[in-house]
């Protein structure tokens, strides 16, 4: 079975995923990891190609990775905008069905209520050092909640250590 991390940048979702699949005895696998190792550094992608180039090498990126690890329990960390951004809303449907079918999907999200939610994760995206702007991050992070929070076969609402949040996972399980 393959279980689906979800939510936006700064959610926890690479953190956890690992020690969900320690715990689980499931392969990991991070996309956005996997795009850096196998296709380009995210952020010079993004400049040289563009959003909407990103989004389609991602998904055929994701593709790939599905055949690879088709016969294996993989826990996988998606990208912030691979199911939730108003860029090319073919692809994230198709994102969206394959999600869908291949697994269950695990919506990251540390609040219900959006105020609280975007102060801790554009907090968390400032720090990583990538040199976001505040505006911008909560600008995206508004835009694309609604779409998360309507995600998710399972949805944890945590702003507590990974440990808690994996345990909470498992529960739900």
């Amino acid at each position: 079975m393959h279980l689906f991390l979800i939510g936006p940048g700064g959610a926890g979702k690479s953190t956890v995923g690992e020690k969900l699949a320690v715990r689980l005895g499931y392969a990991f696998v991070d996309l956005d990891a996997q795009f850096c190792e196998r296709i380009a550094n995210i952020r010079e992608y993004l400049k040289s190609d563009g959003y909407e180039a990103y989004l389609e090498q991602n998904a055929a990126l994701f593709d790939v990775l599905l055949a690879e690890w088709c016969h294996q329990n993989v826990v996988f960390a998606l990208s912030s905008g691979f199911l939730a951004t108003d860029i090319r809303p073919d692809i994230i449907e198709r994102n969206r069905q394959r999600v869908k079918e291949c697994g269950r999907s695990i919506l990251l999200m540390p609040s219900k209520d959006v105020d609280v939610a975007c102060g801790c994760i554009v907090k968390r995206q400032l720090k990583r050092g990538f040199g976001l702007v505040r505006d911008n991050e909560e600008a995206k992070f508004r835009q694309r909640f609604t779409d998360f929070m309507a995600q998710g076969d399972i949805q944890i609402f945590a702003m507590a250590s990974p440990e808690v949040i994996v345990h909470k996972i498992i529960a739900a399980l």
